[in-house]
């Protein structure tokens, strides 16, 4: 659930506008909460996504709200598919050719719009991202030109990191890159969506050395570390990140991700997590509870005299 500040960084409509859109045509209804703030779920977050890109055609308010207000419940967030990144990654592509900011943004919210953070992450937006990299490898685009689409996908993201929960509750993750590893925003993604699962994200980035993953999981109360592998020339230095943190804290839940996680040594005990962002999370999460759970049960043994 999201406040309605966190609801209008979700959708980009300004506050007064999501209180003017409830009174007027009933797009939502929000609960409320103890203090009597309103509370958006998912599919709010959706249907006012789905009326601003309405609007943004050229509908009236009053047209988009009733498109909106008879759409099916689930509809704004079912789970996208490969049609859907058909329809906008090639647009996505040439935009950020000719620097197109606008249509860049344009075209990022849309994608973002297409439903919930966890129906759209995997299947629209790190493919478009990963297309944008093919097109630059393919020469069709420059590097600085990818470099602008995806700093404004990390922007998102980021933003989205903001919103999806509060530092200091629950279980802490350290997440990140090991060094010399720069490509962040799969590990951005599931920080993300880690941090939505309730999950105390430190989320230290890219480009991570070895010495500050020991010391992040030395001085932290971390219950768990998850490293980010996106190239098979990252495994190496991955693997030392995992040797330094076992050292270090024999305790944690090490884990790994990405394209290449499969590459790494399992000697120790390491979780390779699922490719999807999504399901990664829900691991790590299943995880974290089960240790717990475990704990729980051993303190509350009665002590043998």
């Amino acid at each position: 659930m999201y406040t309605i500040k966190q609801a209008s960084l979700r959708t980009g409509i300004d506050v007064s506008l999501i209180r003017a859109w409830e009174r007027r045509y009933g797009v939502v209804h929000p609960e409320r909460s103890a203090g009597g703030y309103r509370l958006y779920d998912d599919d709010a977050i959706a249907r006012l996504r789905a009326m601003r890109a309405l609007i943004a055609q050229g509908w009236s308010a009053a047209q988009a709200a009733a498109a909106v207000v008879d759409a099916p419940p689930s509809a704004g967030t079912a789970s996208a598919g490969p049609s859907d990144l058909a329809d906008i990654s090639p647009g996505l592509v040439e935009a950020a050719g000719r620097y197109d900011v606008a249509a860049v943004d344009r075209l990022l919210d849309e994608l973002f719009g297409r439903g919930s953070f966890e129906a759209v992450i995997d299947d629209l937006v790190l493919p478009a991202v990963r297309l944008l990299g093919e097109a630059w490898a393919e020469g069709r685009i420059d590097v600085a030109a990818e470099h602008l689409a995806s700093g404004a996908v990390s922007r998102r993201l980021s933003a989205l990191f903001s919103v999806g929960g509060t530092a200091g509750s629950g279980p802490q993750v350290l997440v990140g890159l090991p060094p010399e590893s720069r490509h962040e925003l799969g590990a951005l993604a599931f920080a993300v969506a880690l941090r939505r699962l309730g999950v105390d994200v430190l989320y230290l980035g890219a480009d991570v050395p070895v010495a500050s993953w020991v010391d992040a999981a030395s001085q932290s109360s971390a219950t768990a570390a998850v490293i980010g592998i996106v190239t098979s020339r990252d495994v190496v230095s991955a693997a030392d990140v995992v040797a330094g943190i076992h050292e270090a804290r024999s305790d944690l839940i090490i884990a790994v991700g990405g394209s290449s996680a499969g590459g790494i040594a399992t000697a120790t005990d390491v979780v390779v997590l699922p490719a999807r962002v999504v399901e990664a999370a829900r691991v790590i999460h299943a995880r974290i509870a089960g240790r717990d759970g475990r704990r729980r049960r051993r303190s509350a043994r009665p002590a043998v005299s």
